[in-house]
């Protein structure tokens, strides 16, 4: 069955994103996970971090560490948890009520005021850029840089939704007047109306997902659109890769990832949906055309036991793919995950012949 989504004509396309307009259901097929770690309090997860040997699970009210075969609760918090970042020796955990830091050898937390007359905001952004440096987004106030013990409004936009940083050393902060980036000492806003070019479909920016192949995903009110790592991304004038929503309209995108030899992972409100790798012999899309050519089909991939479905997805440095969830943190290998894909993939192209 086929659930077609529908667009006007007028908006443009990129290869890239022609698929995530049609989503397909057939039958589902189950791999093996790796041990499954459950996590106590059925919080909704915030971050995962990695540092050295470490693993830390940040959700709205706790911090846990990877000891063994489970997550320990080293600290809980009485304020919500909206944001988290790992630096060295401590976790910047961004809440209702401030920016706290936590030291990983003890877990205490320790306040850190930002300037102005409202020195505990509620905390948007936490973020580590490239080079180092922290930065702090606070709605209402701006965005902060943590440097030499101190904080530096580095942006007085209000309405801060999110940030994040890109192995270009940019930093990307999202508002509700557009998306700001910084490159070295300069700051270009891409906004609806597309100011000298700089342009993207909505002013109101929600999130920004960085998946592991480079690419920032943009997820506004009413569209998204993507920043891809193809040596193209300062070219004012270079179309980006849009489309409405992905799945149905309003369906939530939480989480993606690029899965190597088998195309793009999202975390949905759905559930897990794959946009795999265009299939040899496909027909070719032209790269800038209002014409919507025959489609690439999201493939939903079956919520693996005691997993749930997950909110946040991460690569790390082996290519193993964790999945988090309420209840828990599941982690599959790259040949775990493309069996998985494989056995889905063979049963969906089944259910197509027995349709014919």
């Amino acid at each position: 069955m086929l659930f077609p989504s529908l667009l006007p004509a007028s908006v443009r396309f990129r290869p890239a994103l022609l698929g995530l307009l049609l989503l397909s259901f057939c039958g589902a097929a189950q791999a093996k996970p790796r041990p499954h770690y459950a996590v106590a309090g059925n919080e909704k997860p915030v971050a995962l971090l990695h540092a050295g040997r470490a693993t830390y699970l940040v959700t709205e009210r706790s911090v846990f560490r990877l000891e063994g075969k489970e997550f320990v609760r080293k600290q809980q918090l009485a304020q919500s948890i909206q944001c988290a970042a790992v630096a060295d020796t401590a976790l910047w955990l961004g809440t209702r009520a401030g920016v706290q830091t936590l030291s990983t050898a003890t877990f205490k937390a320790h306040p850190l005021p930002l300037p102005g007359s409202d020195a505990t905001p509620g905390i948007t952004a936490v973020f580590r850029d490239a080079r180092g440096a922290m930065w702090v987004g606070a709605n209402g106030q701006g965005v902060f840089r943590w440097a030499n013990h101190t904080f530096t409004q580095e942006l007085h936009t209000p309405a801060i939704n999110g940030g994040v940083a890109t192995a270009d050393s940019s930093v990307w902060i999202a508002t509700s007047i557009g998306l700001s980036r910084k490159q070295g000492t300069e700051w270009t806003r891409y906004n609806e109306e597309g100011v000298a070019n700089h342009e993207i479909p909505d002013n109101i920016v929600e999130k920004l997902l960085p998946d592991n192949a480079g690419n920032l995903w943009v997820v506004m009110s009413d569209a998204i659109c993507v920043f891809e790592n193809n040596g193209q991304r300062g070219a004012a004038e270079e179309e980006l890769p849009s489309v409405k929503f992905i799945g149905r309209p309003g369906n939530e995108v939480m989480g993606v990832a690029s899965v190597p030899g088998a195309g793009r992972l999202f975390a949905t409100a759905q559930g897990l949906l794959l946009l795999p790798n265009e299939p040899a012999g496909f027909a070719s899309f032209a790269p800038s055309t209002d014409k919507v050519e025959p489609k690439r089909l999201l493939v939903p991939l079956p919520l693996l036991p005691e997993t749930g479905n997950p909110t946040l997805l991460q690569v790390d440095q082996r290519q193993r793919l964790w999945l988090v969830s309420h209840s828990g943190v599941t982690v599959l290998t790259n040949a775990e995950l493309r069996r998985l894909v494989a056995t889905r993939a063979t049963s969906k192209a089944l259910a197509n012949q027995s349709t014919r």
